[in-house]
């Protein structure tokens, strides 16, 4: 009897539950995403336990076809051109999620995602900083520490956002050149760096931090930063130097690990600096090599001899 209660259970009181539970672990941003996502499927109007296949391909084909963006977003503005294929392929993994915890909750016994085909990512050019735009970065932050600090912490830690963000007084130990961050999924791990950033840190801290600040290292006129101030910082600096590439956070990640790379860094040693759970991560975002570079690499490596 209850079992059938829970099978005739619709779709969108699903989704709620579902919602409701993830949200326990990960950040608000993330359940905002997973829900616009998941919306597709509540126009289904069926029974969790009546969902087909079928309904989800039939779904994501309507998704595919689609002639518009941001339908309903609460944040940004619509805009008349079709879903990208990275958007896309983050609805099929989240279907799959919802449905993968269905099946694990019991709340359904079959799982009908389990067949829906993620669409192929094209592979993409590297998402790095350049290293010369990191110089521009540098030289046109002499007039605030702040933004220098925040600058070289970035760039020498290899930290996401988040950390940078939630960084306190009491993670920072700077005789040792360490700092303890919290990042996704609120796992915390300690990050390096070296004397130009230690120096930055103080500089920042001893000279321009307002006292009664709180807490958080990083502040503005209205508080802690944020990581939408984070990029509006460096949006701003990137425009004041003259950067002609890449110059958010996640570049700075990037630019980390190719950079180790090429100094001869094995994979194992930047999944535990970058603080990745996986060294499948690494290797898949990280270690990606220009055409070019390849050709260079190859041409050291080959061991047919010269004439």
């Amino acid at each position: 009897m209850i079992e059938a209660i829970i099978a005739a259970t619709p779709i969108s009181d699903a989704i709620d539950k579902f919602l409701f539970v993830v949200s326990l672990d990960i950040k608000p941003a993330t359940i905002t995403s997973y829900a616009l996502c998941l919306r597709p499927l509540r126009a289904l109007d069926k029974a969790i336990s009546e969902i087909t296949t079928d309904d989800l391909r039939i779904a994501y084909a309507r998704l595919r076809d689609r002639t518009s963006r941001y339908d309903d977003h609460p944040l940004r503005p619509q805009v008349s051109d079709g879903l990208s294929i990275y958007s896309l392929h983050k609805h099929v993994r989240v279907w799959k999620r919802l449905f993968h915890w269905l099946v694990d909750e019991g709340i359904i016994s079959r799982d009908p995602a389990r067949k829906l085909r993620r669409p192929r990512l094209p592979k993409d050019p590297p998402k790095d900083m350049r290293p010369d735009d990191l110089d521009r970065l540098l030289a046109a932050e002499a007039e605030s520490a702040r933004d220098y600090a925040i600058v070289c912490f970035l760039a020498d830690t290899a930290c996401r956002v988040g950390g940078l963000v939630g960084l306190t007084i009491a993670d920072l130990d700077l005789a040792e050149r360490r700092a303890k961050v919290v990042e996704k999924g609120g796992r915390s791990r300690y990050v390096h760096f070296k004397e130009r950033t230690e120096r930055a840190l103080r500089r920042y801290l001893d000279e321009e931090r307002p006292a009664g600040s709180g807490p958080r290292i990083f502040v503005g006129l209205r508080g802690p930063l944020t990581t939408g101030g984070i990029y509006q910082i460096l949006k701003r600096l990137a425009g004041k130097a003259g950067v002609r590439g890449r110059y958010n956070p996640h570049s700075m990640r990037h630019a980390w690990a190719r950079q180790a790379i090429k100094r001869g860094a094995n994979l194992k040693e930047i999944q535990e600096i970058l603080g990745h759970t996986s060294i499948v991560t690494t290797t898949t975002f990280y270690a990606v090599y220009l055409d070019k570079e390849i050709h260079e690499r190859h041409g050291q490596l080959s061991w047919l001899p010269e004439e």
